[in-house]
């Protein structure tokens, strides 16, 4: 009894073994077949397409414009002061009043100016009465010299005498119009019409001669001031420069360059620029912020792009163009003109209309295939 119960489970191993073996044999052969079909057939094989956003190229002529802020400025100030010292007793100007050629801006007080001047008319009409006297008296030593009656020594003394009068008669005469010349220089006037720009001096103080004591711009020559970066130097001589008020954005003022500070600041990297108004009769009020516009030549057309576009491996930047036919990209070198927030200026082997990879490019795989999920056009710059 129990050796028939071990024949009959040994035959069943029997049958087990054998059914799994065949159950192997099947699917090796299986397998094998589908090695088979994955060589005949690769692109079964590959990995899926991989999904990118492109953008279509549109090419523009560059935007040169460069905008800055300035300041409206006096083309020049004149500190004016008194060329003689005392005491300032007038000051009928103030900051920011016009004024015309001739109007008085202060004046000092001429006590003393005025004793020197009537002092030196004393002193000329002394001097002509003295001339007149020895004038007369070598006109009447030639008379006599004439008839005899005097001797030559004489009339070369009378002469002598009338000659050293007339010197002093010039003398005072000078001494006379440099006395009126002081008493002028008490009152000072604006030798141009302008604006007052500061006041150093008030009524009452004493000042030196020189000392300035009112600030005066002319009131048709004007300047934008404003700062230049460091690296645009060159290229504002080249470029058409135009002023706009801030704010007020409807008359557009033309300017022209007048000079560029030498030294650039050491804080800010940049060079104060000075340019002129190229209307003289324009009437601007001074310090008023404006909008300066640089605008250089065109250059050559170029093609914006999203910054994500353009790709640097270390061998230059460069973009993936779409080949619609295989779905492929394919490496173009590009040129890099200009960069801004958002987007790329750039040059290079690309044609108007083409595809280029705008999202993703820096993952692609140039070996596989992409899908176009979006297509966007060109950024604004």
């Amino acid at each position: 009894m129990t050796t028939s119960f071990r024949a009959k489970a040994t035959i069943a191993g029997l049958a087990l073994v054998t059914a799994l073996a065949g159950a192997a044999l099947a699917g090796s052969g299986q397998f094998a077949r589908l090695l088979t079909d994955a060589a005949a057939h690769p692109l079964a094989a590959e990995r899926p397409a991989q999904p990118v956003r492109v953008v279509r190229v549109s090419f523009t002529v560059p935007d040169t414009s460069r905008t800055f802020t300035g300041t409206v400025r006096p083309e020049h100030e004149t500190a004016m002061a008194f060329r003689l010292a005392g005491k300032i007793v007038a000051r009928p100007v103030e900051v920011g009043d016009r004024v015309a050629a001739g109007d008085m801006l202060a004046k000092l007080d001429d006590t003393d100016a005025r004793l020197s001047l009537e002092a030196a008319e004393a002193e000329v009409t002394a001097s002509r009465t003295d001339f007149s006297r020895a004038d007369a008296e070598a006109k009447r030593s030639q008379s006599l010299f004439a008839t005899g009656i005097l001797a030559k020594a004489r009339l070369e003394s009378a002469i002598s005498t009338a000659a050293q009068a007339r010197g002093r008669l010039d003398r005072a005469l000078r001494l006379r119009e440099q006395a009126a010349n002081a008493l002028s220089y008490a009152a000072l006037v604006a030798d141009a019409p302008g604006v007052v720009t500061a006041v150093a001096a008030d009524s009452g103080q004493v000042v030196a001669a020189g000392q300035p004591v009112v600030t005066l711009a002319p009131a048709n020559r004007l300047d934008v001031v404003f700062a230049l970066p460091e690296q645009m130097r060159t290229a504002v001589g080249n470029a058409r420069a135009t002023a706009v008020l801030w704010g007020e954005g409807e008359r557009v003022y033309a300017l022209r360059l007048r000079d560029i500070s030498p030294d650039v600041d050491p804080a800010a990297r940049t060079y104060r620029v000075r340019m002129s108004l190229a209307d003289r009769n324009a009437s601007l009020p001074l310090g008023r912020t404006m909008t300066v516009t640089l605008r250089g030549r065109a250059g050559k057309p170029v093609a914006p792009l999203p910054l994500g576009a353009v790709i640097n491996d270390g061998n230059g930047p460069f973009v993936w163009r779409l080949q619609p036919q295989h779905m492929k990209v394919q490496r173009v070198a590009v040129d890099i003109a200009m960069l801004k927030d958002n987007a790329a200026e750039v040059r290079g082997n690309l044609s108007e209309g083409d595809l280029v990879i705008s999202l993703g490019a820096h993952k692609l795989d140039p070996a596989r295939p992409v899908h176009v999920v979006e297509t966007t056009s060109t950024p604004s710059m």
